[in-house]
């Protein structure tokens, strides 16, 4: 799929997911700015990227201000954003609800639900206004069915997908569509410190009817479908990307039934 001349926005495309995305689109074509949290990535990233059609920004997608200077930077630059792609985020530290720590809940919705909206809004009602634009959102599969231990991730991805239902309806007219991906375990991006360890794989890998992970690759792909012409009719939709994963056991109750026979 071809990209020539569109121009791609990327929250937290320094690294992992989003800095393959970024080289995705780029190889297709687009123009491609991205932001990122941390300043020596944002630089490393320029870096190497250096003399080709690329931007980088340090903010924080949850400081609004920051979002909407980046913004006016990247219109100013390039003339218009095409395709935005909600990629920044974080997981929260895995425990029991009732010891999620004040702190650790509230920045996880501050940056995945609420930095998600600031940065949709600001790009968004400059879409409306040039009368065409892609909304592309990281969910989760946890969303649709919870998680032990992920409470305040699986609420925010939750929110990002009600959120891409509800703007879809807003300004599909004004010629501006949403759709998110919902992926399941990648081996790669947020989770590259479980996939070094076997066990982790191993386990992972045994929740899925396919028998393993996904991967960053596979993933890429789908948002970047998502992104096409070609997926232009696909609209305030929540795409699962998880292998079979939701709803799916090791063991089915047929299975464990026919054990006692």
């Amino acid at each position: 799929m071809s990209f020539e001349n569109k121009v791609v926005f990327i929250t937290g495309g320094t690294k992992g997911l989003g800095k393959a995305m970024a080289q995705a689109f780029l190889a297709e074509g687009a123009s491609v700015a991205v932001n990122g949290r941390d300043k020596e990535a944002v630089e490393k990233f320029a870096g190497e990227f250096k003399g080709q059609k690329v931007l980088a920004f340090e903010g924080d997608i949850s400081d609004y201000d920051v979002m909407e200077a980046t913004a006016s930077k990247v219109y100013e630059a390039l003339g218009r954003v095409d395709i935005l792609i909600n990629n920044a985020g974080v997981v929260n530290p895995l425990v029991p609800s009732v010891k999620m720590k004040k702190d650790d809940f509230g920045k996880v919705i501050d940056i995945n639900l609420k930095g998600t909206f600031y940065t949709t809004q600001i790009f968004g009602k400059r879409m409306v206004e040039q009368g065409s634009g892609r909304i592309v959102s990281i969910a989760s599969q946890v969303a649709l069915f919870g998680e032990k231990g992920f409470l305040p991730y699986a609420i925010s991805k939750s929110g990002i997908m009600t959120m891409t239902r509800q703007l879809a309806y807003e300004w599909s007219r004004s010629g501006v569509t949403l759709c998110a991906v919902a992926p399941g375990f990648i081996k790669g991006g947020m989770n590259e410190g479980l996939i070094r360890k076997d066990v982790f794989v191993n386990y992972l890998s045994g929740r899925t009817p396919i028998g393993r992970m996904g991967t960053v690759g596979e993933l890429v792909s789908t948002i970047m479908f998502l992104a096409s012409d070609g997926a232009a009719y696909i609209n305030g939709e929540t795409i699962v990307m998880d292998g079979g994963m939701t709803g799916y056991t090791p063991e089915g109750l047929l299975d464990f039934m026919s054990k006692g026979k």
